[in-house]
């Protein structure tokens, strides 16, 4: 099988899009034939393993998975959430316990076929000849949900957009335009889930250091504070009803002193429940002295699940987004549960902000890396390394080719591996032939809608990206215009 190696593909078009003229006001042929080219390849691997029972050679023996499985296989069918039919309903869709094992966006060790199918058995019922197609349709929906991987929102990269174009003169929503101060408010979920256990580690040490790190890495013109909820509960003496009334600025807002942050950070152990809304309303309060006309106010919640107390924590965050304060609310859902990541989502969408999925420690890192590089973006701002408006354009091309293929990548592994499974499970007498057929036909149904949809996206983001172009070489010409002249 032909493997695509995703960091020669962007260093190729590094070198490609480091060729375009600065004169470029259209849509350049090539951006979409790179795209077409990266997603034939996937597709023709797709075709050639419609009959294969895959090889992995990358083993998983001890397997740790994020969700254990339910007592009673016939609860999975009846809490399956349906199938998703548009982009919407992709994105809001909660990540599967088996997703991240493809050959091409999964993280090794990857879990072998038999694995994950042995893992199917444990949570599905086997099919029995003559069932209705009512119920191979439930069994299907319980089925993919097992294996649904995390699509990126083609959405959030216009949030990105704005924040790439930070600096140039005479443009952008005033949210999204760097001040002369940066100041960051990490929120932690200390509630009592946390203390469960990804690879031996609880989930409140894996958070603990990826704060500790990203914290310690940001420049010391950079304000930092953190904001715990959770704290207090059953094993402080409060009920749960005065663990929702509780959130706490631990840390105020203030140039990092790494010592007195993790003295501060190190005691807290999961206990409590989870107000997120108060802590969002609350947060207004942390930034009472820092308003957006001079500040930009960053937020990053790290939370496992979604609101416990009946807070709004949607309507505390786009609150907050427009407010004098102007802050942007970022969300983390660290190994959140199917119940939880669309409310999540809906946080940050009302915030202004991103929302981001990590399953373990080493993706909950790389949401960090993110933010750190966001305020990087501040420090060149402040330093005046400001890009050129033709290289902004070039690496946001980038990131747009980046998203396509990932996202054609993760349909093709996703669509893989409940083929491949299904096999087994065929061969295993644990489902029937007639079950076997209707699930890949599913299953081609659903991967031509993914890329649909991708195509789609693609096409309105790089139509968003040119526009953008075009109206950034406007205003910067009438810029330099009337503060220039003749």
């Amino acid at each position: 099988m032909l493997y695509i190696n995703h960091r020669k593909v962007i260093f190729v078009l590094v070198l490609f899009f480091s060729l375009v003229s600065i004169q470029a006001c259209s849509h350049d042929s090539n951006d979409t034939e790179n795209r077409d080219e990266v997603k034939n390849d996937v597709s023709e691997e797709v075709v050639d393993e419609q009959e294969n029972v895959p090889e992995d050679k990358n083993e998983r023996d001890d397997v740790d998975l994020s969700e254990e499985p339910t007592n009673n296989p016939e609860d999975l069918l009846e809490i399956a959430p349906n199938e998703p039919t548009n982009l919407d309903e992709i994105i809001n869709y909660p990540t599967g316990p088996l997703a991240g094992n493809g050959l091409h966006t999964g993280k090794e060790p990857l879990l072998s076929a038999e694995q994950m199918a042995d893992y199917v058995k444990e949570v599905l019922p086997p099919i029995k000849e003559d069932v209705s197609e009512e119920y191979l349709d439930k069994w299907w929906r319980a089925y993919r949900y097992l294996f649904a991987e995390d699509y990126q929102d083609p959405r959030q990269l216009i949030t990105k957009m704005k924040f790439d174009n930070f600096g140039h003169p005479g443009l952008e929503d005033e949210q999204f335009t760097f001040k002369e101060q940066l100041n960051v408010l990490v929120i932690l979920d200390v509630s009592g889930s946390m203390a469960n256990e990804i690879n031996g580690k609880s989930m409140m040490d894996i958070a603990k250091d990826s704060i500790r790190e990203f914290t310690s890495s940001l420049p010391n013109e950079a304000n930092v504070g953190l904001r715990v909820y959770g704290h207090e509960g059953a094993r402080t003496g409060k009920t749960p009803e005065q663990s929702c009334e509780v959130s706490e600025l631990v840390y105020e807002i203030q140039p990092i002193n790494a010592s007195e942050f993790n003295s501060v950070i190190d005691p807290f152990i999961p206990t409590g429940w989870t107000p997120i809304g108060l802590s969002l309303e609350q947060a207004k309060e942390d930034f009472a002295n820092l308003p957006g006309d001079t500040n930009t106010n960053l937020v990053y919640i790290v939370s496992d699940g979604a609101e416990t107390c009946g807070g709004d924590p949607a309507g505390a965050a786009k609150e907050l987004a427009e407010s004098d304060i102007q802050s942007i609310v970022n969300v983390i859902g660290f190994n959140v549960d199917i119940e939880g990541q669309s409310h999540l989502r809906e946080i940050a969408e009302a915030g202004g902000g991103i929302y981001t999925n990590a399953g373990d420690e080493e993706q909950l890192n790389e949401v960090f890396e993110q933010a750190k590089r966001m305020v990087e973006m501040w420090k060149e701002w402040k330093t005046g390394a400001k890009k050129d408006v033709m290289e902004q354009k070039r690496d946001q091309t980038i990131d747009l080719l980046e998203f396509s293929s990932n996202w054609i990548q993760k349909s093709a592994d996703e669509s893989h591996n409940l083929n491949g499974v299904s096999t087994i499970l065929r061969q295993d007498n644990y489902i029937t032939s007639e079950a076997s057929r209707y699930f890949r036909r599913k299953n081609s149904d659903l991967y031509s809608l993914f890329n649909d949809i991708e195509r789609t996206s693609f096409e309105e983001l790089m139509d968003e990206l040119e526009e953008n172009y075009r109206e950034i070489q406007i205003q910067i010409d009438e810029f330099y215009q009337d503060n220039v002249g003749d």
